[in-house]
């Protein structure tokens, strides 16, 4: 949204000042910022402290699961050396206009049409799963690439190695083993749909699908049990985030299914504590009560136990908050399906939950991932180009801005 030129640096302080610069220019209130969306890096987090406080910060999944891969591949020195090897035949084919012709031939003479023919991807360390890519692609190519290489060692001396039946094994299994985190990663990516929600479930199905994969090399068992002890490492703490899991919460596909019940318990405290303060215009209070208090009869000495019982019910029911009221009727109704839109879902329900349609809305419109503004970042290249150097920042800004627009406002 705001891009200005920086020489200081960038300290969780100074970042903090920028945002808030940022939100005077676009006359946003700070009181209105719920959450603040960021990658993992130390001082992100620091600003978000300083600027919303303490647990108001939600750490981009889409950059967790990176982490999660990268280090993946950084203990692992056997798959190392054979990614080594494939980025160098990759390379090698993109930077040899005949060898890539050699390999779009054999396709040709297999009968692969035209608009069928497939090339290999290379790898772009600040690109997500560019690694992940440029192996399926590899594995996809293996027996074409191997027979180009051939022909091409006629005519060239120097090329790069093929890589052997084991080291194919081994790609394969990493495939199959980072397939999970790649549909994650892309499903949480969105810029029209709701992501936030998605974090909690994603998390917990991509760990179920990863302990199920089948594996076929003994390399491939080592990188399993280091995957999934890196899983744990960087997505338990995620997993636990008080904002993602009561936006878990309050989406009607998943609501209770993927979060510990004791976590259920607190979130739901939580819930119903802000929906009596929005109701209410106060500051958060210690004194509220939680959603599942115990209501305790008293007996009076002259009524028998039917009586003292029947009269203890009245009394809970003629008790309960207008808020928990819509909070169990909302848990009370079956769970939507995956196909649902979670944002069309509450504002059909404003008439009949008013107060936690409201709170609801406010938390599913967070992002759950900072992968949408890096786009926008990105965007500097296509509308910036070297040449303009003497371009101000507010002048990349207002560009920016422009081509971030929707065709609708063009005409």
């Amino acid at each position: 949204m705001n891009f200005p030129y920086s020489i200081q640096p960038h300290t969780g302080e100074y970042i903090c000042t920028l945002l808030q610069n940022t939100c005077k220019e676009f006359g946003i209130e700070e009181f209105k910022l719920e959450t603040l969306t960021t990658d993992n890096a130390k001082n992100m987090k620091a600003a978000s402290n300083l600027l919303l406080g303490v647990g108001h910060h939600v750490p981009c999944f889409a950059h967790t699961i990176n982490l999660v891969v990268d280090n993946t591949v950084k203990d692992i020195k056997c798959f190392s050396t054979v990614l080594d090897k494939v980025k160098r035949i990759v390379t090698y084919f993109k930077h040899s206009p005949a060898a890539m012709d050699v390999l779009r031939k054999l396709q040709s003479d297999e009968g692969v049409p035209e608009g069928c023919i497939r090339t290999l991807t290379q790898n772009i360390d600040t690109r997500w799963n560019s690694c992940l890519d440029m192996l399926i692609s590899f594995i996809d190519l293996e027996n074409t690439v191997a027979i180009a290489l051939i022909n091409r060692s006629k005519s060239t001396k120097i090329l790069p190695e093929m890589l052997s039946t084991s080291e194919l094994d081994i790609c394969r299994d990493f495939c199959e083993l980072l397939k999970p985190f790649k549909e994650a990663t892309e499903r949480v990516s969105g810029e029209s749909y709701v992501t936030v929600s998605l974090v909690v479930p994603m998390i917990s199905m991509s760990l179920a699908k990863i302990r199920k994969t089948i594996v076929q090399s003994a390399d491939g068992m080592f990188m399993k049990d280091v995957l999934m002890q890196k899983a744990d490492d960087y997505l338990t703490g995620l997993s636990k985030n008080k904002i993602l899991i009561k936006a878990s919460l309050l989406d009607p596909r998943f609501k209770k299914m993927y979060i510990p019940p004791t976590m259920v318990l607190e979130a739901s405290k939580n819930i119903l504590e802000e929906m009596q303060l929005n109701s209410e215009g106060k500051r958060r209070s210690s004194n509220l009560q939680p959603p599942e208090e115990l209501h305790i009869a008293q007996v009076d000495r002259q009524e028998s136990f039917f009586e003292a019982h029947n009269r203890s019910i009245q009394q809970t029911q003629s008790s309960d908050s207008p808020y928990k009221k819509e909070f169990h009727l909302y848990i009370s109704l079956p769970n939507s399906n995956w196909e649902a839109e979670p944002i069309q879902y509450w504002t059909s329900q404003q008439q009949t939950m008013p107060h936690l349609a409201k709170l609801a809305l406010r938390y599913l419109i967070i992002p759950g991932s900072s992968v949408s503004s890096e786009r926008m970042a990105s965007a500097i290249k296509c509308v910036v180009c070297d040449s303009r150097s003497r371009m101000t920042d507010r002048h990349v800004t207002q560009r920016v801005f422009l081509k971030s627009l929707a065709k609708q406002y063009w005409k």
